[in-house]
């Protein structure tokens, strides 16, 4: 019995793994799109598209010959999706001497913004190794400014404050 459980999981795991190339596509075209784009309506588009984008935006930030632009974008959103392998992604970019600085700095802001709530100290802790890294040290020396800090967490809280009253809404209907 323990043998057939385990070969479910197993199985379940290697099948949630595997991306749907057309909606690969699909979420390559939105993020591809030039011009001005809101995050909440990237973010909005995509999960029409899958429930939870992560990994297709994983994926999509590491391929090669990819604009910058369109891995900033879907770095950028990975903040909306905090699991654990977003966060090894982001921490390994920050780290990445070679990577695109841009990339580094949006992975870096990326992290705080998706991890802070959750694990402030180890966000912290993390991101002021690289208080003093030649490319990316003043964006982390701002993400880790306490004032913004402050500001971010009231940005999250009327966010979570403006959602509930959606849930809300939507179950009185």
């Amino acid at each position: 019995m323990k043998l057939i459980f385990t070969l479910l999981i197993l199985q379940t795991t290697l099948f949630a793994e595997a991306l749907d190339p057309n909606r690969y596509q699909k979420i390559k075209r939105i993020l591809s799109q030039t011009g001005h784009l809101e995050l909440d309506v990237m973010k909005r588009s995509l999960e029409s598209i899958v429930s939870y984008p992560a990994p297709y935006l994983r994926t999509l930030s590491e391929e090669s010959g990819v604009r910058i632009y369109v891995k900033e974008r879907a770095i950028m959103l990975l903040a909306h999706y905090p699991d654990g392998e977003s966060e090894n992604l982001l921490k390994n970019n920050v780290a990445n001497q070679a990577l695109h600085p841009s990339l580094r700095k949006f992975s870096a802001r990326s992290y705080r913004d998706g991890f802070i709530g959750k694990k402030a100290d180890q966000v912290n802790s993390y991101l002021n190794q690289y208080r003093y890294d030649a490319k990316i040290g003043d964006t982390v020396r701002t993400l880790l400014d306490p004032k913004i800090k402050k500001n971010l967490n009231l940005n999250l809280e009327k966010t979570e404050a403006t959602e509930n009253i959606k849930m809300k809404k939507k179950a009185n209907q």
